[in-house]
């Protein structure tokens, strides 16, 4: 889901033509005063062309006076976007309105610090869809469109509601698992059914998934964003978000072909979706394999961590091992610091227990520093490692959040405690 507004919104011009007179608004997304002339000037339209027979073709009844679509883009290998992105077009014919309104966040670089921060917010943005379907052309990314199956009295309510959030400004909590672009579009039309609901029926397998399974699914095609994201979730991994909050653009569209909007008095039905999808853009960026995952990257790494140990005990290659040891405890540890942040500071992904705090953690570096100079500090090889192993065995058993790129880190350091312990008994 893409997650950042950049600078490709400048102030644009909406043309609104009431009666014949042309009014021209000079707008920028979230300037307060103009965008609430703009929601008058919007909804002074509606109301009018409802009374306007005579001077406007299309009446505000009809079913095609306001069109709403949902924009599914294609994903990239970038982490921001690597579940794609989702969008509402909402369009106006005889008006000559078309715009996407598109939930993002801003894209300075505060907001990225706000973002790992926990504190980063979204909201809703119209953009020109000439200038939506040119920014993602540019990428080279795909767009499908497919047309919401709402009345001309919810269309034009869900346009005021997107017009509502977009006056809010950047306002709501935002992380790319829950609060992205999917979610809050479908919450989004959720909140303009009056007396309905949707019900989403059979829904494809991964629906069904665990989040972390999930994630794993819905990132399989972007190995590292796939490693971030299941070293960040903790305990999430093992919750069942509800529906809104699972769906990305992948399995948007499959879910609303197979769900109906239903009448809570008639128990009527309807399809969410009507007529056939449309392709605005084609795919032009081809998918690149990743030639060094983590799990080979990390596979690797261990081999190398066997092959310096196997020196250290055959050709007595400590000064080796030991400045390897420094760099392995000084990357243990900062993972750890970053870990202890993201899971009881900032809530990247929300408060909760993160397993990786097990094996990584700042407390072998303080042990160190404290006890390094002891007699018997060596121990503490031994009982890390020990915690290692138990790890590595009991965990995966426990939590969908433990996969094997993070099993080779552990063991990696589990093979350098083992080495460390041993060689200070033997001296002693």
């Amino acid at each position: 889901m893409t997650t950042t507004r950049d600078n490709r919104h400048p102030p644009f011009i909406l043309k609104l033509e009431v009666l014949e007179i042309e009014v021209y608004i000079c707008m920028r997304s979230f300037m307060p005063d103009v965008r609430k002339l703009y929601l008058i000037l919007l909804a002074f339209i509606f109301t009018v062309s409802s009374s306007a027979d005579d001077t406007i073709k299309v009446a505000s009844d009809s079913s095609n006076f306001v069109t709403a679509s949902i924009l599914i883009v294609s994903p990239t290998d970038a982490v921001y976007s690597v579940f794609g992105h989702s969008a509402i077009r909402m369009q106006c014919p005889s008006k000559g309105l078309d715009y996407c309104f598109t939930f993002e966040m801003d894209s300075r670089v505060y907001d990225f610090l706000k973002f790992f921060a926990g504190k980063a917010e979204a909201g809703f943005v119209a953009v020109p869809t000439s200038e939506f379907l040119k920014y993602y052309s540019d990428e080279g990314r795909g767009i499908e469109q497919y047309t919401l199956n709402l009345t001309p009295h919810e269309k034009q309510e869900l346009w005021r509601a997107l017009d509502n959030s977009m006056m809010d400004g950047a306002h709501r909590k935002f992380n790319l698992l829950q609060n992205n672009c999917t979610s809050m579009s479908i919450f989004m039309i959720e909140s303009v059914l009056a007396n309905e609901e949707i019900n989403f029926g059979k829904m494809p397998t991964p629906m069904y998934y665990k989040n972390g399974i999930g994630v794993r699914f819905l990132s399989r095609k972007s190995p590292w964003a796939q490693f971030l994201f299941m070293t960040f979730m903790g305990t999430e991994s093992d919750q069942d978000w509800d529906i809104e909050n699972k769906l990305s653009p992948e399995l948007m569209i499959p879910v609303l072909k197979q769900a109906r909007i239903v009448n809570l008095v008639s128990r009527e039905s309807r399809p969410v979706l009507t007529g056939d999808f449309v392709r605005l853009l084609p795919l032009v960026i081809q998918e690149k394999p990743c030639a060094a995952s983590p799990t080979i990257v990390f596979a690797l790494l261990l081999l190398c961590i066997l092959v310096l140990t196997y020196g250290e005990w055959r050709w007595k290659w400590q000064h080796i091992a030991k400045y390897v040891d420094i760099a392995l405890l000084a990357m243990q540890t900062l993972a750890g610091i970053i870990l202890l942040y993201v899971t009881f500071v900032s809530g990247l992904f929300g408060l909760h227990w993160n397993w990786y705090l097990i094996p990584f953690n700042p407390l072998p570096a303080a042990c160190w520093l404290i006890w390094k100079n002891k007699k018997n500090y060596y121990r503490l090889y031994g009982a890390y490692a020990v915690i290692g192993i138990a790890f590595m065995l009991i965990a995966p058993l426990l939590t969908s959040q433990v996969d094997l790129p993070h099993l080779l880190l552990v063991a990696t350091l589990v093979v350098r405690c083992l080495s460390n312990y041993f060689i200070k008994n033997k001296q002693k």
